[in-house]
């Protein structure tokens, strides 16, 4: 055999191989409490975020892609303003996590009261409590509280599958050998949501994901976040988070069900005011 021909026979053969794992700087992991462990530490390193990203929106209601602007901060604090395809203001939704208040500027209305998932799904088609939606936005997966976890390893998508067990309900984790980033999340025995991460960028000493997708079976409604150009862990602008009404513009108060709230009345005025 001459050289031309054996060096295509050594590539073809090497193109056949599976790939090498890269299981970064700690080895394999067999041991699934490690990897739970591990995994926690790796997605709890970013607490702040904010910067520019588009959102889109897939649901029986209609579907489309818009600019946004993010604020983010843990435990429960977020902004997030939604413009249009000529950039013109669509909503600013704010909560601190315990109100909220949305802005509907073609509705010229402002909305607030208590940040429940109900009220928050009238600005996002989910329904979550803000300090959830807040760790999704942190790529931090919410974990069911587990009696038992199993491990095995995916050779051919070369990932880890971690799963956390409840009862009779289910966690299946996929999560990155080297970043010990989780890549997909699906709940299994109890109607939710499911979370896929990608893209994900090395920033310092971490990696961190700037594609989400939340999808909700249920409700055939699905929910991409790209961050397009962010910064992470500095201090927050507390101004993004403040709840004060705009000027001139009709608020509505609204219940924990989304319900509107009759206007105040307000005290007659006193004999020579």
């Amino acid at each position: 055999m001459n050289r031309a021909a054996a060096a295509i026979f050594l590539a073809l053969l090497c193109s056949g191989c599976p790939k090498r794992i890269d299981f970064g700087p700690q080895g394999p992991i067999t041991r699934a409490e490690e990897l739970f462990r591990l995994t926690s530490a790796a997605q709890d390193q970013v607490a702040t975020l904010q910067g520019d990203g588009k959102i889109r929106i897939e649901s029986p209601q209609g579907s489309g892609t818009v600019s946004a602007f993010l604020a983010v901060s843990r435990p429960g604090l977020l902004r997030v303003e939604m413009f249009d395809f000529f950039n013109r203001p669509i909503a600013v939704l704010v909560t601190d996590g315990q109100r909220f208040g949305l802005l509907q500027f073609q509705e010229n209305k402002y909305y607030q009261g208590p940040a429940t998932p109900r009220n928050l799904s009238r600005f996002l088609p989910v329904a979550l409590p803000s300090e959830e939606l807040v760790s999704v936005m942190l790529g931090k997966v919410p974990f069911i509280p587990a009696e038992r976890m199993t491990l095995t390893l995916d050779e051919k998508e070369r990932l880890y599958v971690l799963t956390l067990h409840k009862g009779g309900v289910s966690q299946v984790l996929h999560v990155h050998p080297k970043h010990l980033r989780v890549v997909r999340s699906q709940v299994r025995g109890l109607e939710t949501y499911g979370l896929e991460y990608e893209n994900f960028k090395e920033q310092g000493d971490f990696v961190f994901p700037h594609e989400v997708t939340l999808r909700a079976p249920g409700a055939d409604t699905s929910l991409g976040l790209r961050y397009t150009g962010i910064t992470l862990n500095e201090s927050p602008d507390l101004t993004l988070f403040d709840l004060s009404a705009p000027e001139d513009i009709p608020v509505v108060e609204v219940d924990e069900g989304g319900q509107s709230l009759p206007p105040v009345a307000l005290p007659p005025a006193s004999p020579g005011s």
